[in-house]
């Protein structure tokens, strides 16, 4: 462990150096009203703010060029790129403010209007003495007028998230309680009146969104996003006031600490629930620093942690954090304080009984999630009793995880984008309906034993009155990597149909009751039992976060009824 860590770091060291030299001659890309107004015409997200996050590639870059080494030409450039982000017009991205109905849409203190003060104010104080003094005043005048002062005047709750129980308090909160010790520590009242209202938001309401488990129902890189800035915060706020406010005594946090490893399979593909992704990356700053803090927190294998280029938003908070924090983490590991330990292979069944997830791996690197949980989860997917296969790094049945964020993405017309309603997920249709979203649509039953069998009922989430219960049962087989699935629907009055509806990335070969899906590097055979007629192969069009349109298809097939139940077996082999 203790070399791994050390080349990635000396690595990450590299790559800083290597893109200061890259983007040493280039401009900075502009930002127009004509790309500002593309969200408001279409709906797209991705021209502006691919713009927006190169320019905070460059801030990041180079400040942490300037940190590393503290070159004069470093800190020349970086002053320029200081200075042409404290001149944006808005530093809210399109799709958080709304220029018709609000006069005042330039000072709105969304994640990235936060995340700029936060890392204005961190680079200013890492090089007090270093960057010019207009440069200084231009960024503390420009947190203060766009971040502080709009927010320390606000009424709680600031923007819908101050009181909200997602990443976004814990990226918000984190961000504008950083930026104001920093900033003001000749102002004991204001400081006090923010740092009071952080606290409480943190630990009742975004602490509060995690599942008892510690699971983060948002999915995988949404804890990434929002416990970085919650430790950030909550590490310098220890020591700003000589360790007499210490948010990491908050209960919990341990079980926190450790979902992220339990997200893992032995490829290091991810559990892909929610807005989640199936080829996650960690960030080896903040997971290093929770595991000095939580023994429970483990690392995952160096080779899925995340490079410098890996968030395109380039996010100062763990980017910076990977040196200083890793650099502890290393400083303590060779001198002995943390022992060495070696990474066990997972294997059998995790089960997060609270969130509804069961997680599973086999002896030959096969793997499988499924979950129960209820269809108003935060980042939710209408996915009640779904289930995704894969065979090392070949997600053969798949969670399709986070869609492209559009307008529609976050609006009423969410559930027709097919990662978030239940057509593009591993659950049955129920009289040619889908899975409804809200509260009431969810499950009723969810017991998995630890050895690999799972059971979920979930008829409520259709809201058909006529259901009386669908239950699906898994097994997993942690030998051989097989899983047998049984879905059994009971109606009242008169018989309802149900269909079968897997997901596949791959375009799979279909003969009579078999189905043989082949990814890059492995395979599986479907084994359907009984199924009424043929087994159908309908191609989708996904748009994928990155806004990249792929190929989906979906498998389908009428089960065989008898009285008032309906029934389906299938079994998933690994070949």
């Amino acid at each position: 462990m203790l070399q791994e860590l050390t080349d990635y770091y000396e690595e990450y060291c590299r790559s800083i150096r290597g893109e200061a030299e890259h983007l040493r001659n280039d401009r900075m890309p502009r930002i127009t009203e004509e790309l500002f107004a593309v969200f408001e015409n279409t709906g797209n997200r991705l021209t502006y703010e691919d713009v927006y996050f190169l320019r905070r590639k460059h801030l990041a870059v180079f400040g942490l060029k300037a940190v590393l080494d503290g070159e004069k030409e470093d800190l020349e450039k970086l002053e320029e790129v200081l200075a042409d982000v404290c001149a944006e017009e808005c530093w809210a991205l399109p799709a958080h403010v709304n220029r018709k109905a609000d006069p005042d849409w330039r000072i709105r203190v969304d994640l990235f209007a936060a995340e700029t003060a936060q890392t204005l104010s961190e680079i200013s104080f890492l090089l007090k003495g270093r960057l010019s003094d207009q440069v200084t005043e231009k960024v503390r005048g420009e947190v203060m007028r766009r971040v502080l002062i709009p927010f320390y005047r606000s009424k709680a709750p600031y923007g819908g998230w101050e009181y909200n129980e997602s990443n976004w308090c814990a990226v918000c909160g984190g961000s504008v309680g950083s930026a104001a010790m920093y900033l003001l520590k000749e102002e004991p009242e204001m400081l006090e009146g923010i740092l009071g209202r952080i606290c409480y938001s943190l630990e009742h309401y975004y602490l509060k969104g995690f599942a008892a488990d510690g699971t983060c129902l948002e999915g995988l890189g949404y804890f990434t996003y929002g416990m970085t800035y919650f430790t950030g915060f909550a590490e310098q706020l220890y020591r700003f006031s000589g360790g007499k406010r210490d948010l990491f005594r908050i209960q919990g946090l341990d079980r926190i600490a450790a979902f992220q490893a339990k997200c893992y399979f032995k490829s290091g593909r991810t559990v892909s629930f929610a807005d989640g992704s199936m080829d996650d990356t960690f960030r080896p700053g903040l997971t290093c620093f929770l595991a000095m803090k939580y023994p429970e927190a483990e690392i995952p294998a160096m080779e899925r942690a995340g490079s410098l280029n890996d968030d395109t938003c380039y996010r100062w908070m763990a980017l910076y954090r990977n040196l200083t924090w890793m650099r502890l983490y290393l400083d303590r590991l060779s001198g002995g304080e943390i022992p060495q330990t070696e990474r066990g292979e997972p294997e059998g069944q995790i089960v997060l009984p609270d969130a509804q997830w069961t997680i599973c791996q086999s002896r030959n690197g096969a793997g499988m999630g499924a979950k129960g949980g209820r269809n108003d989860e935060p980042h939710n997917h209408n996915d009640i009793g779904s289930f995704f296969y894969l065979d090392g790094k070949d997600f053969l049945l798949t969670d399709l995880g986070c869609g492209e964020y559009t307008k529609d993405y976050f609006s009423e017309k969410r559930y027709s984008c097919l990662c978030c309603r239940s057509l593009g997920h591993n659950v049955p249709l129920i009289d040619g309906k889908e899975q409804l979203p809200g509260r009431e649509y969810g499950c009723d039953l969810f017991e998995a034993d630890g050895r690999g069998r799972t059971v979920i009922s979930f008829g409520k989430a259709y809201g058909n009155p006529r259901l009386e219960s669908l239950t699906r049962t898994l097994e997993w087989n942690p030998a051989d990597g097989s899983l047998q699935v049984e879905d059994l629907c009971r109606a009242i009055g008169k018989r309802l149909s149900m269909r079968e509806n897997l997901v596949t990335r791959w375009k799979p070969r279909i003969e009579g009751n078999l189905i043989q899906i082949q990814g890059e590097e492995r395979g599986c055979l479907i084994q359907v039992e009984e199924p009424l007629g043929e087994i159908e192969c309908i191609l989708q069009d996904f748009s994928d976060h990155g806004g990249v349109h792929r190929d989906v298809w979906l498998l389908q097939w009428e089960a065989e009824g008898q009285g008032l139940k309906t029934q389906a077996r299938f079994t998933v082999r690994p070949v």
